[in-house]
């Protein structure tokens, strides 16, 4: 049996969208790592207390990585069996009907612009429904007050968004054509 393959001669790519970079790994299902690959990326901050990433990248280094793990798994007589994504988040990702970014992501905690959406939300809702509903507290991690954020300062990107994704979903939506996002997340 060649390194890194499994009894079965299958493995699985892994992919992570990060903050700073994209990292992906092709195991076996023993857990054998046979390669690994990182994309580094940056964050734009154009405003103070505005952290946001072009979802375009995850894409692109998406493909780029997975292209790699699928050169190494051939080099390894290894077939791919199957194909995992994760991200970071929560992010703000708002979309169009066919999955096209309407604005760059507003990133996760680190973004702190909806503060005073924060506070709507908290005063329009109640912090103890929306704890009922949510099971967690409106902070700068949320992505809902984001959302608001947006509609009331780029209505024309609001309005052409009909999709929140995250990073996982984001690429999701681009390898199956499918619109899926987790529990948590929504």
């Amino acid at each position: 049996m060649l390194k890194g393959e499994s009894a079965a001669g299958t493995a699985t790519i892994g992919v992570d969208v990060g903050t700073s970079s994209t990292k992906g790994v092709l195991v076996t299902a023993a857990g054998e790592v046979i390669a690994s690959a990182v994309r580094e990326h940056s964050v734009e901050n154009p405003r103070i207390g505005h952290f946001e990433q072009d979802a375009r990248i995850w894409w692109s280094e998406f493909v780029s990585i997975a292209s790699e793990l699928a050169a190494a798994a051939t080099e390894n007589s290894v077939s791919i069996a199957a194909v995992g994504v994760s991200g970071m988040g929560p992010c703000a990702l708002l979309a169009d009907d066919a999955g096209a970014p309407v604005r760059p992501a507003i990133l996760y905690g680190v973004d702190s612009r909806a503060g005073d959406q924060i506070d709507e939300l908290n005063g329009d809702l109640g912090e103890a429904a929306i704890m009922t509903v949510g099971a967690t507290p409106l902070t700068s991690q949320a992505a809902g007050p984001k959302i608001l954020w947006v509609a009331q300062n780029e209505p024309e990107a609001y309005a052409r968004a009909t999709r929140f994704l995250m990073p996982a979903s984001y690429l999701a939506l681009k390898l199956t054509g499918e619109y899926v996002l987790d529990h948590h997340s929504a």
